[in-house]
């Protein structure tokens, strides 16, 4: 392709470029083509020319070899587009870098002109280096999502590219973008005046627990729900909970369900953070009472150790036989009248008394 040819590159093809890069498949299909169309282009949905965008940006990523349409075609309407693409692997290309030279970089950008990278990667670069351009003097710093909106008409394009080879030492970086990742809140609630916050996985489990814990909290201070999957960063909002000095999780027994606290272990270790502890006493009921449930996917032997490692020692050689297994126990087994009847639940509600 000429130079002139690359330079034409619309931007709208390079962030179907960078979208078609993240597909997990060698192929798409039209009905999955429009999915990602809408989030390379959110604004076309509401465009009377969203068909024939769509069908400019495939005609010009064909042309530079990012993807290859197939010969069927779709003419229920105008202009025909392909029924299907063909994807090559997203790595560096001679294309790219004929595009990335072509490219004014600025300052801080410099490095993109010989850097391996693809054809997204460049379009998506090249977004940053127009905002940069006509934002650059501007001291504002907003969090990650709204940045990510004003540069690339998506909201969760920067969460995407963290990863990537073009975030990193020397390249584009969150303080360049004047942004940051926000922390999402904890849910939490004042039950006592203890100094461990007892942390649990579901919505139902929390229910039960500030039931039985409003009588009693004993040396629980705290109780807040984890979301799930959303403690391993919602951890960081402990800091704003005065008098904690105990962190005590308990969740499902399951691959999901130790390694969210244990990732939100290492988070708060780096914080600074009390460490994030099993509730012994709540996992060893759990184990005694609770019913295997089959159907989860069979964990290597190494992988379910390694995983039961944060538990404390007595429970992790059950624990590791229930992930090989491909077993879990959901925490919900542990009810209101269970807690009731025996208190020993109420054992590792605070640091010094775990067994690890």
């Amino acid at each position: 392709m000429s130079a002139a040819g690359s330079e034409t590159l619309p931007p709208r093809a390079t962030r179907l470029a960078a979208v078609l890069e993240e597909w997990s498949r060698p192929t798409v299909t039209l009905t999955e083509l429009w999915t990602l169309w809408a989030t390379a282009d959110p604004v076309s949905a509401t465009r009377p020319t969203r068909r024939a965008d769509l069908a400019a940006a495939l005609d010009a990523l064909a042309a530079i070899g990012v993807v290859t349409p197939s010969r069927a075609r779709d003419t229920t309407a105008a202009p025909p587009l392909p029924k299907r693409l063909t994807l090559p692997a997203p790595t560096a290309s001679p294309t790219a870098a004929a595009l990335a030279r072509e490219v004014p970089w600025r300052p801080e950008l410099a490095w993109a002109a010989s850097a391996r990278l693809t054809v997204g990667q460049v379009g998506l670069l090249r977004e940053v280096n127009g905002w940069l351009r006509d934002r650059g003097r501007d001291t504002d710093v907003v969090p990650l999502r709204e940045r990510s909106l004003e540069v690339f008409g998506h909201e969760k394009r920067l969460d995407r590219m963290l990863h990537t080879a073009v975030f990193g030492p020397g390249r584009l970086s969150l303080n360049l973008l004047r942004t940051f990742r926000s922390r999402p809140p904890l849910p939490a609630r004042r039950l006592g005046d203890g100094p461990t916050l007892l942390v649990v996985e579901n919505s139902d489990t929390f229910d039960t627990f500030a039931r039985v814990l409003s009588a009693d909290p004993g040396d629980v201070g705290y109780l807040a729900w984890g979301a799930g999957a959303a403690f391993e960063a919602s951890v960081v909002s402990v800091a704003e909970l005065p008098d904690v000095t105990s962190i005590a999780y308990f969740g499902d027994l399951d691959a999901d369900g130790l390694r969210i606290p244990d990732a939100a272990a290492a988070l708060a270790a780096a914080e600074a953070l009390p460490a994030v502890r099993p509730a012994t006493g709540l996992y060893r009921l759990l184990l005694d009472v609770g019913v295997p449930q089959p159907g989860q996917p069979m964990v290597t032997a190494d992988r379910a150790a390694e995983l039961a490692a944060w538990l404390a020692l007595e429970e992790r050689p059950r624990a590791t036989e229930l992930l090989c297994g491909g077993a879990r126990l959901p925490q919900e087994a542990v009810t209101a009248r269970l807690l009731a009847t025996d208190t020993s639940w109420r054992d590792g509600l605070l640091s010094g008394r775990l067994v690890n």
